[in-house]
């Protein structure tokens, strides 16, 4: 069986959707310039179309990742072969209609473009392309180009195993506008993070922030309490911070990640300021999907207020209760806080209705003890 060495794509073809083969490879697949072409790759597939190579080598394969599962990086591995078993010729259609999820680049370019303008510059970006259900076409950076990439959720006709062309005369339908930030979990980060000896504590964790954003109605109906906000405790280097990015990413929750230390400003009432302008956005993040905010090192901006007389600390001590306070009851955000001085923390910040959950991780055996705080 021919094996076919994965080559970086030729400058020229980014965003063309195009795959090089040589003249043995066009003959054995039966294709003809421009036929539709499935590569399947260690994470995913792509969808191509197929074009000679410039010096009619055999033996190589150069593919442009335009159209693409969400899974499949575009960065491939060196070295990286493919049999020809891997590559398939599809048969195509004239496209009546699409569906698709459009990924802006950012919440500002969301915002500045009207939605009537939105369906007609997809339609403009996907003419000509081949497209697949469940796959992302990404676009070349163009000025005044304010997508990322459209993700495509349905076409007509569907057939199985068949590539859709998009033509002036199809119909497009946004189903989904989002950001990339929400979009994270797709995309190049869509593989999920390991966290090695801590799946006992990615479950708890999960457990806690996943259900109460999924079925908040149900908890109510239940009677049960929904978690306002999750206390890690462990020592440094035990993977806190790490473990909060992986269920994040495993529940397709936006994260939004802030360190203690980074709050604290020069000017007065500058720290407070800081510290109101990240819940905030974590509001405008939360009209989007759910979202995990996360404190690292929480003890520097909660520390116990009594011992000592600096007034500027107190200050931010009461913001921040005033402020969990204010968006723990709101559906879709959940408040996740670290530290390695549990000791040091204003006993207020974790009575029942602020940071009301516990995983405490240690070094030795990585055990999760989930519990409710009752001060």
């Amino acid at each position: 069986m021919a094996l076919l060495k994965l080559l970086p794509q030729v400058p020229e073809d980014e965003g063309t959707q195009r795959c090089r083969l040589g003249p043995a490879v066009f003959s054995a697949l039966g294709a003809t310039l421009g036929s539709p072409v499935k590569i399947t790759l260690p994470t995913g597939s792509c969808l191509c179309t197929a074009w000679p190579r410039h010096d009619l080598a055999d033996g190589y394969l150069q593919v442009d990742l335009k159209c693409r599962t969400l899974g499949l990086k575009k960065c491939q591995p060196q070295n990286l072969t493919v049999s020809m078993d891997q590559l398939k010729l599809l048969p195509s259609c004239k496209l009546r209609r699409v569906t698709v999820k459009v990924i802006f680049k950012n919440r500002a370019l969301k915002k500045s473009t009207p939605k009537t303008m939105v369906q007609d510059m997809v339609k403009e970006l996907l003419r000509k392309a081949y497209v697949s259900p469940h796959h992302v076409v990404t676009f070349a950076s163009i000025p005044g180009n304010p997508l990322a990439c459209v993700e495509i959720l349905s076409m007509e006709p569907a057939t199985a195993e068949e590539a859709g062309l998009v033509t002036l005369k199809t119909g497009v339908t946004v189903k989904e506008a989002v950001t990339l930030d929400w979009h994270n979990h797709s995309m190049e980060d869509s593989a999920r993070i390991p966290v090695a000896g801590m799946n006992d504590a990615s479950t708890s964790l999960k457990e806690m922030i996943d259900l109460p954003l999924r079925f908040p109605k149900t908890f109510q109906k239940l009677g049960l309490s929904v978690p306002r906000g999750v206390l890690l405790v462990g020592p440094p280097g035990v993977g806190k911070t790490l473990l909060v990015k992986s269920v994040a990413r495993g529940i397709g929750a936006s994260l939004l990640c802030i360190d203690g230390p980074i709050i604290y400003g020069s000017r007065p009432g500058e720290s407070e300021e800081n510290l109101r302008r990240v819940f905030e956005q974590a509001r405008e993040l939360s009209s989007e999907g759910p979202v995990v905010l996360f404190i690292d090192e929480i003890d520097s901006l909660c520390p116990k207020r009594g011992s000592s007389s600096n007034a500027p600390e107190n200050r931010l001590v009461a913001q921040l209760l005033t402020l969990l306070d204010g968006i723990g009851g709101e559906n879709g955000i959940v408040i996740v806080a670290a530290t390695n001085r549990p000791d040091a923390l204003d006993p207020a910040l974790r009575r029942p209705g602020r940071l009301d959950r516990e995983v405490i991780v240690n070094y030795i055996l990585l055990l999760v003890i989930a519990v409710y705080c009752f001060i």
